[in-house]
């Protein structure tokens, strides 16, 4: 059985998430309370982040609704980049290998990537710019003084392959989603699933493809590049030869 897989942008004090971004800004008044009027520099930076994202033109999406976006938004969003290989061995035992790398991240003084998948392993660092310090503590990445246009790439390796009735395997990868508040922003996510095809042939993907959701097959290769608002699973269907 398919298991989900949150992975999200998140804003703790404001909603939750698979990438948490840690708000950690001075003004976390208890009821009743008062915050000071000076604002730090993560303060201001986060302001503007803010308003960048609410200002008018910014598409967004309502809680349940899944909006793809085409032609994509001319506005800079987070970009998900994620390599998927499958092996011979992963028809045996549903292990396959994981290369994630977030760019365009936000500045914030602090943050913390929270991988949820039911069985993952091997979670490391495979690089960073514009990071302070970048830390693997379990399924976490805890980061500090992340600075504008930040970029991560990690490594893993994710049981996400789920064998299926009349020879079939499903790759399964998500939901995917960027939450704030009561709403969605855009995320870019894109996928190249490399598989054997002396073992495997692909079927379909769903979503199927579509304008803002663009599948592509060459050889070993089955490509996803997308730009939506909402939350997305991303499923993969291969027959095994």
């Amino acid at each position: 059985m398919a298991q989900p897989v949150n992975r999200t942008i998140e804003f703790p004090t404001r909603a939750r998430a698979i990438f948490t971004i840690l708000l950690l800004a001075a003004c976390l008044a208890s009821a009743g309370g008062a915050c000071a009027e000076s604002k730090s520099s993560g303060d201001i930076e986060l302001e503007h982040w803010f308003n960048d994202e609410t200002k008018p033109g910014v598409p967004q999406a309502g809680e349940g609704e899944l909006v793809f976006l085409s032609p994509p938004p001319e506005s800079r969003m987070l970009h998900s980049i994620n390599t998927i290989t499958l092996s011979r061995t992963s028809l045996d035992d549903g292990w396959v290998r994981l290369r994630q790398c977030y760019k365009g991240l936000d500045a914030v003084p602090a943050a913390e990537v929270i991988y949820q998948y039911k069985n993952m392993r091997h979670l490391r660092i495979h690089s960073k710019a514009h990071i302070g310090q970048a830390v693997v503590r379990e399924q976490t990445v805890q980061l500090n003084d992340v600075q504008h246009d930040a970029t991560l790439c990690i490594q893993a390796d994710a049981q996400i392959l789920y064998p299926q009735a009349n020879g079939r395997f499903l790759l399964r990868n998500g939901p995917f989603h960027r939450r704030f508040l009561d709403g969605y922003f855009p995320l870019h996510v894109s996928m190249d699933v490399q598989f054997p095809s002396t073992m495997l042939r692909y079927v379909d993907t769903l979503p199927q493809a579509q304008p803002g959701f663009k599948v592509g097959v060459k050889d070993e290769h089955l490509y996803i590049d997308t730009w939506f608002a909402g939350m997305l699973d991303i499923e993969v269907q291969f027959l095994e030869r």
